[in-house]
């Protein structure tokens, strides 16, 4: 026990190469199919491509600085940059990704010399961002899709209502109260529990409840920052798909921004909930579905497999090295400075 608390550090970065490695070797096939396909696009587009992406997630570690520094501390842009990459790449790779990533967050701003408080609440401010900006770029999709009246008729616009359903009801059980909300999860659990006939811990139930009030707190005393990081995450979000557009020419496709931007949206609600490492072939499946709907046509397979390519295996190892740095190298010192004001 006393050898894995002392090389815990060690022992993660072993695990994330193996992962990494059985990615690789699960989807070789696929990842072949891919290079393949690259060998036929143009070249200057997909280097572009290949660039915006490194990009976007240079924007959103702006939102990883920001948060620091409206809890009093600063990181430098480089070491923000390397922090946002391992984070979003843990939250793709693995199921319950978001944990884990929030976890590394709070882990990499307390060897940073950040207090406990600080760093947690640093990272719940990214999360929340993150969560909204999401959620804003899902909804203009579906909007997006219930304008054009897709090919599917009745179907396409069912999927479309259930979406916003799910909307508007997620935005009315967070805006409850700590004990109606309390009341309501107990429900749930006894319920479920019953019905199973299992007898369940109901800790996680303060858990969370405790979670959302700290978060609706910290909306409410740091409301310009929430704003202004929400819309850089949207930013960088939106990069991606610039990314997937690009991919897109490079194969010699015409289509619209809002288009690419749609099958972005409707991937990343996708890769949120899955539960299998690297997202399956969920995410590059729902990416080929949306294309494929909007009219992108047989260009549609293979954007999706440049583009995430581009967008998550390319960036494997880079996260890799990463991590690496962040964990073994000299801890980055976040220097204490003013605050800002909400």
């Amino acid at each position: 026990m006393k050898f894995l608390l002392r090389n815990w550090r060690w022992l993660i970065s072993i695990l994330i190469s193996l992962v990494s490695v059985v990615l690789v070797v699960l989807n070789r096939e696929w990842l072949w199919e891919a290079f393949q396909v690259a060998l036929e696009a143009q070249p200057l587009w997909l280097l572009a491509a290949f660039c915006v992406v490194p990009l976007s997630f240079l924007v959103i570690s702006h939102v990883l600085s920001v948060a620091l520094r409206s809890v009093g501390y600063h990181l430098s842009l480089l070491h923000c940059w390397a922090i946002a990459i391992v984070a979003i790449i843990i939250s793709q790779s693995i199921p319950a990704g978001g944990v884990g990533s929030y976890a590394f967050l709070v882990n990499t701003f307390t060897r940073s010399n950040v207090p406990p408080g600080e760093a947690t609440l640093a990272a719940s401010l990214e999360g929340i961002t993150y969560i909204t900006a999401m959620l804003i770029i899902f909804a203009i999709s579906i909007l997006y899709l219930a304008i054009l009246g897709l090919a599917a008729g009745g179907a396409s616009y069912i999927a479309g209502m259930v979406a916003l359903v799910l909307l508007v009801a997620t935005t009315f059980v967070l805006t409850r109260s700590a004990q109606r909300l309390t009341r309501w999860l107990t429900m749930l659990h006894e319920g479920v529990a019953g019905l199973l006939r299992q007898q369940w811990d109901k800790q996680w139930i303060s858990r969370l409840v405790n979670g959302l009030m700290r978060g609706r707190e910290l909306l409410k005393t740091r409301r310009l920052t929430y704003g202004w990081l929400v819309l850089v995450q949207l930013i960088g979000l939106c990069g991606h798909a610039l990314a997937m557009l690009l991919v897109l020419v490079s194969l010699g496709t015409t289509v619209n921004y809002m288009v690419v931007l749609t099958a972005f949206g409707v991937a990343l609600i996708t890769s949120t909930f899955n539960v299998l490492p690297g997202g399956g072939g969920t995410v590059e499946t729902a990416i080929v579905a949306v294309l494929v709907r909007l009219g992108v046509g047989e260009a549609a397979v293979p954007a999706a497999i440049l583009f995430r390519l581009f967008n998550f295996w390319l960036m494997l190892p880079i996260a890799a090295a990463c991590y690496h740095w962040l964990t073994h190298g000299t801890a980055p010192d976040a220097r204490p400075r003013r605050r800002l004001s909400s």
